[in-house]
């Protein structure tokens, strides 16, 4: 798309989004537009897009793409960093002129983003090793003063909680001293709120976090998802949004489509004191293995989003 397009779809949408909300029952939006979503302060929540999500996947398209869409930070996964995927490891130097890159565009470079490798719980020697590569990347990071990952972290349905605990005491003796966080996306084991509360309780560092995605929490939570606990709130360092249906998995939705309600979904992160960074992900068009697949997903969701806001405002 085009700059003059990208913003034309995104005014359109947006107009799209609030239209969709109409239809809202009044009493779901009357409380959305009062204390419900001011519950945390008037800030407003803020957007990421993520590179290799849009675009060609480049750091410069994501670039462009954020500026066109006035989105004002950008997520690098590990795997988009020159190098890694054929060392598995970050190179601080070539993070730093990514950073750079984003920074000099006035945008901020907000988080990473990587999977843990799944043989660390398992313990031995092929374990050891892939710890030690876990390290030397979180150590790049800090180099390159990038203070944020949302992790996936390989928790397993049948691991004991003490390998869980152990693991990511690990992690934060490597990590707290240089300032990164990690930001768990929840998911599976880690997907409930009394898992995710017992992590924090047992593994408490201020780099021990949460990234909620929507989508996982309401797998399983369901209807609960709206009642956040506000101590676990506390350790949310960023949030992915998607919908889903029960019973259907990982299949996407637009947001207004699925089980859940998006306006109540706001109105809890508000409720709780949620105003950091948010990122729309799992849209019907998203493709990634198909180029620019993701743009107009994404412009849709930016539009839906912003829409939720000035309603709340």
């Amino acid at each position: 798309m085009s700059k003059s397009s990208r913003r034309g779809f995104v005014t359109s949408t947006m107009a799209a989004g609030a239209a969709a909300l109409s239809v809202v029952s009044k009493p779901v939006l009357a409380s959305s537009s009062n204390a419900a979503l001011q519950g945390g302060g008037k800030e407003k929540l803020k957007f990421v897009v993520e590179v290799g999500n849009i675009g060609s996947g480049s750091v410069e398209d994501a670039i462009q793409y954020a500026k066109d869409l006035q989105i004002p930070a950008i997520s690098v996964p590990w795997p988009r960093v020159p190098g890694y995927t054929e060392t598995g490891s970050l190179d601080a130097d070539r993070l730093k002129a990514i950073r750079a890159q984003i920074e000099q565009a006035g945008l901020l470079f907000h988080s990473m983003q990587a999977s843990i490798p799944r043989g660390v719980l398992a313990g031995g020697a092929e374990a050891e090793k892939q710890f030690e590569a876990v390290r030397r990347n979180f150590q790049a990071m800090a180099a390159a003063r990038v203070d944020l990952l949302m992790g996936f972290v390989p928790v397993p349905r049948n691991a004991q909680w003490e390998q869980v605990v152990g693991l990511y005491s690990r992690l934060m003796k490597e990590i707290e001293p240089s300032g990164v966080r990690l930001a768990t996306h929840t998911l599976g084991t880690l997907g409930s709120y009394a898992a995710l509360t017992r992590l924090m309780q047992d593994v408490p560092s201020p780099s021990n976090g949460i990234c909620f995605c929507s989508g996982n929490v309401w797998h399983a939570e369901h209807e609960k998802i709206y009642d956040i606990p506000p101590r676990l709130a506390s350790k949310f360092f960023f949030v992915h949004v998607r919908n889903v249906k029960t019973g259907l998995g990982e299949k996407e939705f637009y947001f207004d489509e699925g089980d859940i309600d998006f306006p109540k979904m706001f109105a809890a992160l508000r409720k709780v004191g949620y105003s950091g960074y948010i990122r729309s992900e799992h849209l019907p068009t998203d493709v990634y293995s198909r180029p620019r697949a993701s743009d107009v997903g994404t412009a849709w969701a930016q539009g839906y989003m912003r829409a939720l806001q000035q309603l709340g405002a």
